[in-house]
């Protein structure tokens, strides 16, 4: 895809030194073939800077020029007088001032610095080794494990066409479609309600999950995969796509944990929550998923998590799963199952509102509700990339469009009560890699079967748990710690070799989503001290149970980075005085935006429900305070966090919201 560069000459010049000093040719005399070819290949040699102005070209024209001012800084004098002592702009520079430049942004004291080298080497690396048809993925040991197609599958959702201003009317119309959403729509088509849905992604099937990451990344995911908090010190991930989030998580079937239920109930007045009723929401969802551990046999990456854990006697458990028959065949969930393996919601709960009747409109952003006189009366959007306006006139409406988009919905719509994007809450993230002396892939095989709630109690009903993360190249590239070129793409050709951890936040802290001036979300949140302790905490033992397991060396993704190797390099022997030195450093640098990249794949809150119209958005059965026939049912929706991976705690608490609306 070539498009017209918006950059001028001299900030092009500028971003190909960067792309190159981030990924660049090294002289590799003392070794030969794949490995020779790679060291030598720059970010220059398949055009990375021309594939990144391409990414940045649909994005607002704001964060186009904010671009162009992160350019024109690092290409000026000035820059490189304050990182190198010498007033050449960057593209001027010799390669080994280039790279001390990005070193000193990397780990500078100011976070626009830190905030302004992420912002270019995140997309960068990403985009280096997630091209497809890669040369650089048999040097780092990875091939494409995607099962070819039969014939063509059919899209078998018949979405309606806008190819104009249309106004439709309805009984209800429900904003999103994923786990939220379709089990809202499925249970009001069934009882017979004329019903829409209206979907800003689009509408993607099995024949069009190429397994590709930089195109699925692109079509699949919120902002085109670039969402992030408003510092970029939290990568967020949300799924944008007929089905949402059920498409791309890691099929992950938890139930709410009993206390967090106790929580909501007796703390927040959700009644009932902590009872038997809300449970029915759970029991539908699994049956129709077929929720088991059936096919939650570990792979290589999962086994590192179940080793660790027993050899230090830490509890752990298999993960039931939303998927069967997938026999560690592929690896790539997180950009759609080509096999129908995984029952995401686009295969079951939206399949039967649509066989029941239920429109389906993909590609449509809702603007805003529509209400007069304390009722809801519809949702104004448009459609075609914003040239057709939409209008559903429905006396029911149901915004569930994530924890990110919802309450945005609501602030357009001009809801005066302060708590809407408020109270939200992100699961915060942490990543450490530990490596081992055998191939691990963490690109192959069921995503995640495996995890520890040994430390899920450590504050109260607060505290972490331990996962395993999937990731493709450009995923890992990008969260890999760059201390320079030579060094990251050392760790690259070390990445077939690592199992990749990651602690798991239940957060007591909170942040916001708020608009900005032309009406989009802007994500406002870091972990509090609390939640930073756990951050640690989790980091520490994800070294522990490496070891315990078996790696010969751990990293973490400071800036930076940290390092600890075995003793001689022999499996998990590491003395106590080196472990306790290296836990100590962890803690010693403890959390800071962009020293250490955090991620989010759960987003909660921000339209919680409550008995309070004070403290929340919604009333206990999902019903927004103050307006009738305008309902909350998806995670912004939760009263605090959920602890566990939230699609079956919205697909309950959707189907709660669901008997209300047919109730009357």
């Amino acid at each position: 895809m070539s498009v017209e560069s918006f950059l001028s000459p001299a900030e092009t010049r500028t971003l190909e030194a960067i792309c190159d000093a981030l990924v660049p040719s090294i002289d590799a005399d003392d070794t030969a073939g794949e490995r020779r070819e790679f060291l030598s290949r720059s970010a220059s040699d398949v055009d990375v800077a021309g594939l990144l102005v391409v990414a940045l070209a649909s994005e607002s024209s704001e964060t186009r020029a904010r671009f162009r001012q992160l350019l024109g800084l690092i290409g000026s004098r000035v820059f490189g007088l304050a990182m190198t002592g010498r007033p050449r702009g960057f593209a001027e520079m010799a390669p080994p001032l280039r790279e001390l430049a990005l070193r000193r942004m990397a780990e500078s004291p100011l976070p626009f610095l830190r905030r302004a080298f992420q912002a270019l080497k995140r997309p960068a690396a990403f985009i280096f080794y997630a091209l497809p048809e890669n040369p650089s993925w048999k040097a780092i040991d990875y091939a494409p494990n995607r099962p070819a197609h039969g014939a063509a599958v059919s899209k078998p959702i018949r979405t309606l066409s806008i190819t104009g201003d249309v106004e439709l009317t309805a009984d209800a119309v429900v904003v999103g479609s994923g786990a939220g959403g379709s089990v809202v729509a499925a249970e009001l088509a069934a009882a017979g309600s004329d019903v829409v849905v209206l979907e800003m992604g689009e509408y993607m099937s099995e024949s069009d999950f190429t397994g590709n990451e930089a195109e699925m990344t692109s079509r699949l995911y919120l902002g085109h995969g670039l969402l992030a908090t408003s510092d970029l010190g939290i990568t967020v991930l949300a799924g944008s796509c007929l089905g949402g989030g059920t498409v791309v998580n890691w099929s992950d079937s938890l139930r709410t944990p009993p206390e967090v239920l106790d929580e909501w109930d007796r703390v927040h007045g959700l009644e009932g929550a902590a009872g038997q009723a809300f449970q029915r929401g759970f029991d539908v969802a699994e049956r129709r998923m077929d929720v088991s551990t059936r096919d939650s046999a570990p792979n290589e990456n999962n086994a590192a998590l179940k080793r660790g854990c027993e050899a230090l006697g830490y509890h752990w458990d298999f993960i039931p799963r939303n998927a069967s028959g997938c026999e560690q065949r592929c690896g790539g969930c997180q950009y759609g199952c080509p096999l129908g393996r995984k029952r995401s919601s686009l295969l079951t709960f939206l399949q039967d509102a649509h066989d029941s009747g239920a429109r389906v409109v993909a590609g449509c952003r809702v603007t805003r509700v529509l209400a007069a006189n304390g009722r809801a009366s519809g949702v104004e959007a448009s459609a075609g990339a914003g040239r057709h306006r939409v209008v559903v006139r429905a006396p029911v409406v149901v915004v569930a469009g994530g924890s990110v988009e919802s309450p945005a919905v609501l602030l357009r719509s001009g809801l005066d009560n302060p708590n809407i994007g408020r109270h939200l809450h992100l699961h915060p993230v942490a990543v450490m890699a530990g490596f081992y002396d055998h191939p691990t892939r963490a690109w192959e095989g069921s995503p995640q079967t495996i995890k520890t709630d040994e430390f899920a109690h450590l504050h109260g009903e607060h505290g972490f748990r331990i996962e395993m993360a999937p990731a493709l190249p450009g995923t890992i590239a990008s969260g890999t710690a760059w201390d320079g070129g030579l060094q990251h793409k050392e760790q690259m050709l070390r990445a077939a070799a690592a199992a990749i951890f990651f602690v798991l936040t239940r957060d007591t802290g909170e942040g916001k989503v708020q608009l900005d001036r032309r009406g989009q979300p802007v994500i406002r949140y870091w972990p509090n001290r609390i939640d930073s302790g756990f951050l640690v905490r989790g980091m520490q033992e994800i070294t522990r149970i490496a070891f315990a397991g078996g790696a010969v060396s751990v990293t973490s993704t400071h800036s930076p980075s940290l390092r600890l190797d075995a003793d001689g390099g022999h499996p998990g022997a590491v003395g106590t005085e080196r472990l306790e030195r290296f836990l100590g450093e962890i803690a010693r640098r403890g959390i800071a935006p962009n020293r250490l990249p955090l991620f989010s794949a759960h987003q909660m809150g921000t339209c919680r429900l409550g008995a309070a119209p004070a403290t929340s958005v919604a009333d206990p059965y999902g019903q927004v305070h103050g307006i009738k026939g305008l309902f909350v049912a998806d995670a912004s929706g939760f009263p605090s966090a959920s602890g566990v991976n939230p699609m079956l705690t919205v697909m309950a608490l959707a189907y709660r919201v669901a008997q209300r609306i047919k109730a009357g």
